[in-house]
């Protein structure tokens, strides 16, 4: 099973830097919509480091990572503006991707059936790796919408990692 968890994050962040790697500065950037495409990708990101990590204390946040950063929308869960600087740079995204891509190996061989480690998911870890690869695909869907919107089509689809 572990093994089909490690196949299906490797296509899903390989279509996840597809559709960063398609995505043009004008819209990577575009504040028009509620979030920015990088904000929703960095979004992706974040949690998917996260849900592969052993528990919410045991988790180390990427080293460019801002606080509040990973949240989406204009409005903070206390109802107050968000203001998002630096923006986070294709580059820089693609970063982080590649080494949660590294990494998936030790991160799900090292999981067990244990609970999921975090409050708000009670589930045990084989469903959360589940539950992860489909808000991977969910924001996937998004960021794939935004493209064909802006023109651009072509995403690949993965099968298999």
């Amino acid at each position: 099973m572990k093994n089909a968890f490690i196949s299906q994050y490797r296509a899903s962040l390989a279509m996840l830097m597809n559709v960063m790697e398609k995505c043009p500065v004008d819209l990577w950037e575009d504040n028009t919509y509620e979030s920015a495409y990088w904000r929703i990708a960095y979004h992706t990101l974040f949690f998917t480091d996260l849900y592969l990590s052993k528990n919410e204390q045991e988790f180390i946040p990427w080293a460019k990572h801002v606080k509040g950063h990973n949240n989406l929308g204009w409005l903070s869960p206390n109802k107050q503006p968000v203001v998002i600087v630096p923006v986070f740079s294709k580059a820089d995204l693609k970063g982080y991707a590649e080494t949660i891509f590294e990494n998936i190996d030790l991160r799900v061989n090292n999981s067990d059936d244990e609970d999921s480690g975090f409050s708000w998911l009670p589930m045990k870890k084989p469903e959360l790796h589940i539950y992860n690869i489909r808000h991977i695909h969910h924001h996937i869907g998004q960021l794939t919408e935004r493209l064909h919107q802006y023109g651009i089509s072509g995403i690949n689809w993965k099968r298999a990692g």
